[in-house]
Order: structure tokens, then sequence, then C-alpha cells
């Protein structure tokens, strides 16, 4: 789906339930260069379909596969796309360890009970497949990437998971917000180590100061209000903490 002239979404079909809202795969392109944002899971249709429309543009050489975080809706394929290309994969360091360590217990966008083997079964193969992802490239906070002519500059934006970053196309006025900001809902924030949510409300608060024509998150439909979509999540969790603070001022 042609978003700009220089932004393509390439959907597929869900591969596994992490929410309602498939992971999206964003190319951003100009002249022969392209790069993913994201890679979206590693199954196999969701493989061929971000591969075909590669094939489709032959001239189109990918450049880099650009990962917003760690988690593996979004980086499971990352590695299978890399092999067919030669893009080089890239990620924040403080991603690189929750990456790489896919035995561990960190968590997730989904929570799955013990008694659900199969299930867990296919979590465990898709954080495998996510853990092969590891970088070529760490970005950090201001770094930029070229695509053609266009300019990717990578905002550390810690939260959802510490090493969550947004990108920021500023020729099309495009920001690209994983699961930092979502085009409908709210993430889920998990608990230092592995998030903080008083860094999520920095970040929103820091994403606020970029001059975005459109908001191209993670899950879900583009915003071409960012302003106000970033203000109403502001709004949403100062609610739910004056919600708290009231509770607990009353003996919860």
């Amino acid at each position: 789906m042609q978003i700009t002239d220089h932004i393509h979404s390439i959907p597929a079909e869900q591969a596994f339930y992490t929410g309602p809202q498939s992971p999206n795969v964003f190319l951003v392109r100009d002249g022969d260069e392209g790069a993913f944002i994201d890679s979206g899971f590693g199954d196999e249709k969701s493989i061929e379909a971000r591969l075909s429309f590669l094939k489709d543009h032959p001239k189109q050489r990918l450049k880099y596969i650009v990962l917003t975080h760690h988690h593996f809706d979004h980086t499971s394929g990352a590695n299978q796309i890399r092999e067919a290309t030669g893009a080089e994969v890239t990620l924040h360091p403080d991603e690189e360890k929750f990456l790489r360590d896919w035995q561990s217990d960190a968590p997730q966008d989904i929570e799955i009970p013990e008694e659900m083997k199969e299930m867990r079964e296919k979590v465990a193969k898709f954080r495998e497949q996510a853990a092969e992802a590891e970088p070529t490239v760490q970005m950090n906070d201001g770094d930029e990437f070229t695509v053609g002519s266009l300019t990717l500059r990578v905002i550390h934006t810690p939260g959802h998971t510490l090493g969550s970053v947004c990108i920021y196309c500023p020729e099309e006025r495009a920001l690209f917000t994983g699961d930092t900001a979502l085009g409908l809902g709210t993430v889920a924030i998990s608990p230092p180590p592995h998030g903080d949510m008083a860094l999520y409300l920095q970040s929103l608060v820091k994403l606020q100061t970029i001059d975005s024509a459109q908001m191209l998150p993670g899950h879900g439909i583009a915003v071409h209000d960012v302003a106000a979509k970033l203000q109403e999540l502001i709004d949403h969790r100062r609610a739910r903490e004056e919600q708290i603070l009231k509770l607990m001022a009353n003996g919860k």
C-alpha cells in the first residue's frame, strides 16, 4: 500500500496473535535504495509478502532493516530478509541483550499461561528467530541513515522497552513510532529493567517537538493529527496515575 511516493506499507496475514492489529512493516525508498522499518514475523507467509514486493521492484536494493525494538512480532523476520537481500540490521544497543537472550523471561507484548504449551512453543520459535537477527549496525539517539536522498533520523524513546526508537524522515515529515505510539489504543509498559513509565511519558513529550505531518505506528492505522494523538496518550497515562494515587489515598 503506497502511503507517499517514498513510503509503502507491506502487509501480511497475522502470523500469531499479539493483539488485534498486525505489526506494520514499512518500506522507505528513494532511487534504487530502500529501508524496512521493522521486519514483522518470521513465518513463511510474512517473509514471502515482504520479499515478493522487492522482487516486483528488482531495481530496489534494500540497504537497512531498522528495528524499532526487540519484540518478536517486529524482529523475527529480520534475519531471513537480511539473508535474502544483504541489508544491514540496525538496533539500539539497549535492545541487543533482550533480542539475543531469547530463552530469558524478558516480557513480551503477550503473556501465555504455562498450560498453553503449543502457543508457548510458537513464541519460543519466533524469539529464537529474532535472536538470529543480531544487528550489524548499532543506532543511537540522533544517528542518521540515508536512503537515496532521504534521511532516517533515530529518536531514542525508552518506555515500552528501554531501547525503543522512533524514526523520523524529515523530507516526508513522517514519524515511524514502532510501539511507542500506536494508531489505536495504548501499549504495555513493562516494569524496569525492561520498560519504564516515567521515561515513556518523557519520550511522548520528546516526540511532540518533532515536526510531523503523519505518524506511522508499529500497529494500526496512520495518524495525521500527530500532536493530538500524542497529547491523548499523555493525558491518558496521567489520568491513570491520578486514579492510582486517589485509590492509594483511600487506603487501597
